[in-house]
């Protein structure tokens, strides 16, 4: 009998501790439970007639902006334009817009459209589309219980962005994304930025572009006597210069390297000039592909493109000498080289080519002209073949050649060798310096 007491007494006991475990659950569930009921409270308590969207919620309202980078859609170095993917991430506090949870079934927040609430007017000051206010009428806001209002606004940003072209293509380019308050003074309105640098957990890569840093600076525009607060989200770009070191700087350097080859062919095989011609097209054509992908500023000169109009004046100044040089070379009298290129032959093209200076023996010797072949025809028709010695005669060595015993041809080939051991030094150095200058100046901007 006592056994089944105890029985009893313990089952209505377990029973008892169920039903209020469950009772407990149900207040708990109910407590915590989204019901539109207690959203349309909410909506109907705090949007109610005393508020006013067009009153701002404090003195000086604060409000907190960071700027979420997506992708960068286009780097436009000719038209210095930015176009971007991401959204700003705005949030304030207007204390107007609280409640408390507990009498609201547990809701610590709720969304709006932006047409229902305050908030605050901003541009994208550096936009090249257009000025007007970001947002966009179907964009909720999310408000939460303690007065927070965060509004998440996604869009394209085509913004101006002031190139520095000076060391293509290992540059590196700064540009920016301008959030100002419009309507608001800063007195009434003061931005501030969330985070130190720009948001790029979802950032997808770039083909031409590596994202090398980025920060915000919190500025003051001023217009009008009116201080605006200004908020600017700098990124510095690297350029990925691979492609242009396959392209365009090891084609260029290739081609300008040809130009001292003309000195080597032989004025026989006339060829030289031809050659030169089609190098200087080369290279003409390959400045202006060149040049089109630069902008047209005047405001920096890129080093590569000084280097491109060097080698292309010194293809010009090639085919120039090339010229001249094969009119000395062609000359008729081959003893008559001026005056001034026989000094500079002593002084410097015989040092260069190893050569020593001899006179000639020929030249102190009897000159004798060719035999003539006279044919004559008697009057019966037969034919004689007299030979006689004309011009024959004793001659004295010029005394203007005497000591030069060169001819134009000699000295033509003389010129080709200083001239391409002269383009090949020049050249070289030149290439040797703009490779440096652009080696030393891959350091990312303050």
């Amino acid at each position: 009998m006592k056994h089944t007491f105890c029985s009893v007494i313990a089952f209505f006991t377990m029973k008892y501790l169920i039903l209020m475990l469950a009772l407990c659950l149900t207040i708990q569930a109910s407590m915590g439970e989204f019901t539109t009921t207690h959203a349309n409270n909410i909506h109907t308590a705090i949007f109610g007639t005393s508020y006013n969207k067009f009153v701002r919620p404090s003195a000086t309202t604060y409000v907190g902006i960071e700027l979420n980078l997506l992708s960068v859609n286009e780097m436009d170095v000719k038209k210095q334009i930015m176009s971007s993917s991401g959204w700003l991430t705005v949030s304030w506090e207007d204390p107007r817009l609280t409640w408390d949870p507990s009498v609201y079934g547990g809701i610590k927040y709720i969304y709006t459209k932006q047409e229902e609430i305050w908030r605050p007017e901003l541009i994208i000051d550096n936009s090249v589309e257009g000025m007007s206010p970001i947002g966009h009428d179907e964009i909720y806001l999310k408000v939460n219980h303690t007065g927070e209002v965060r509004w998440d606004t996604p869009g394209r940003h085509v913004t101006h962005c002031d190139f520095n072209i000076t060391y293509y293509p290992f540059d590196y380019q700064t540009c920016s994304v301008e959030v100002t308050s419009f309507a608001f003074t800063i007195e009434a309105l003061t931005l501030n930025s969330t985070y130190d640098t720009v948001n790029t957990e979802d950032y997808k890569e770039n083909g031409e572009w590596v994202l090398h840093s980025s920060r915000v600076d919190e500025k003051n525009l001023s217009e009008h006597g009116e201080k605006f607060s200004q908020l600017e989200f700098k990124m510095i770009f690297e350029r990925r210069a691979k492609y242009y070191v396959a392209n365009v700087i090891y084609p260029l350097v290739l081609v300008s390297l040809l130009t001292n080859l003309v000195f080597l062919l032989p004025a026989d095989s006339g060829e030289k000039i031809s050659y030169i011609l089609t190098v200087l097209l080369a290279q003409a054509v390959l400045l202006t592909l060149i040049g089109n992908s630069m902008p047209t500023t005047s405001v920096q000169t890129p080093i590569m493109g000084m280097y491109i109009s060097f080698v292309l004046l010194m293809a010009a100044l090639a085919t120039i000498i090339t010229t001249l040089n094969l009119h000395l070379y062609l000359r008729t009298d081959q003893k008559a080289v001026p005056r001034w290129l026989k000094a500079f032959t002593f002084l410097v093209l015989l040092r260069i080519n190893c050569r020593t200076a001899k006179v000639k023996e020929d030249d102190k010797e009897i000159e004798v002209a060719n035999e003539d072949i006279v044919k004559m025809e008697d009057v019966n028709g037969k034919g004689k073949t007299l030979k006689r010695m004309l011009n024959r005669r004793s001659q004295t060595p010029n005394k203007e050649n005497a000591g030069f015993p060169f001819q134009c041809k000699e000295v033509s080939a003389f010129l080709d060798c200083f001239f391409f051991y002269l383009f090949n030094i020049v050249l070289i150095i030149t290439t040797l310096v703009f490779l440096v200058v652009l080696a030393v100046s891959d350091v990312p901007p303050p």
